[in-house]
């Protein structure tokens, strides 16, 4: 298990270095006390100890935030494996639901290219508007392997998860649903904000009931839970390693739960200056975004009040 219970990566104030640290305050919602440009303070990790390393503590060493990054940049993750469809809808019973799910979890990549992290712009691109643009938010629970996965049981598996984090599985459903594959709908650059911090597996407790919201420009768009999973963490680190192994750094994002604005009516889309926020429960905290339509001006940021 890691020597932290929560762990963000950051530039310092006083080095301009990057680091990976623990945050001093134990409750401060680091996502929204970023946006509101409050002071975050973190313990670093010694020099060349990786976020990956299971065995990674904190040193007494305080840093100060000056700009707040990813928690895992690209070169420490192999693969970002996402969950499509993983969620009982409204008005479906639970139990019934979870009894008729897939056989075998459905599941899609995401390029290394799609990660993002804390307030950086969600930029729709050209390529997402030719036939009109919808694109979409889909807050996620996302798992971080922590060691070597192969053929795993569902009893064992939880075992292999270094700690959870936020994810946006962003979305441009025309380009998703022209076809029976998803992922030229989800694979754009920048398409995947995932932040503001790793938990660790003994401070988020029982992955199968955390808190998930969105909320775009303040409003409520999607209040979920990960009790409605219809593949449990355990189950799909079970199967997706399967005959195949996980490695230290891949990303599991599990699916979202209803409110997606292509299922609303009428539809709603993510545009040109919008805040996207999605937010989770046992210490996840906020991950805040800003929408940004390809060849149009930098979006006016203002002081959200998450």
């Amino acid at each position: 298990m890691p020597g932290w219970s929560r762990l963000i990566t950051f530039i310092a104030v006083e080095d301009n270095a990057v680091h990976s640290g623990e945050p001093v305050d134990p409750n401060l919602d680091i996502g929204a006390a970023y946006a509101k440009s409050q002071q975050i303070k973190a313990r670093i990790l010694p020099p060349g100890v990786s976020p990956l390393d299971p065995s990674a503590t904190p040193t007494s060493l305080e840093r100060t935030v000056r700009v707040l990054l990813p928690p895992l940049d690209s070169k420490q993750i192999p693969s970002i494996r996402a969950l499509g469809a993983n969620f009982v809808q409204s008005g479906q019973d639970a139990a019934e639901a979870k009894k008729k799910r897939p056989v075998l979890p459905i599941l899609f990549y995401k390029p290394l290219t799609a990660l993002s992290g804390p307030e950086r712009d969600i930029v729709i691109p050209q390529a997402a508007t030719r036939n009109g643009d919808e694109t979409d938010w889909e807050v996620e629970l996302g798992v971080i392997i922590s060691k070597p996965c192969k053929d795993v049981s569902p009893s064992r598996a939880l075992d292999y998860v270094l700690g959870y984090t936020l994810t946006n599985d962003v979305s441009c459903r025309k380009r998703m649903f022209a076809v029976p594959q998803w992922g030229l709908g989800k694979s754009f650059d920048g398409h995947l904000p995932i932040g503001p911090c790793l938990v660790s597996p003994s401070a988020l407790g029982d992955p199968e009931d955390v808190p998930l919201q969105t909320r775009v420009n303040g409003r409520l768009v999607q209040d979920g839970n990960t009790r409605d999973h219809l593949w449990g963490v355990a189950e799909t680190i079970a199967e997706l390693s399967a005959g195949t192994t996980l490695l230290p750094g891949d990303i599991i994002s599990m699916g979202t739960p209803p409110g997606e604005g292509f299922k609303r009516n009428p539809q709603e889309w993510l545009k040109h200056g919008d805040e996207c926020v999605v937010s989770g429960g046992r210490g996840l905290g906020s991950l805040r975004n800003w929408v940004r339509q390809e060849g149009r001006e930098e979006v006016q940021r203002v002081k959200a009040k998450l």
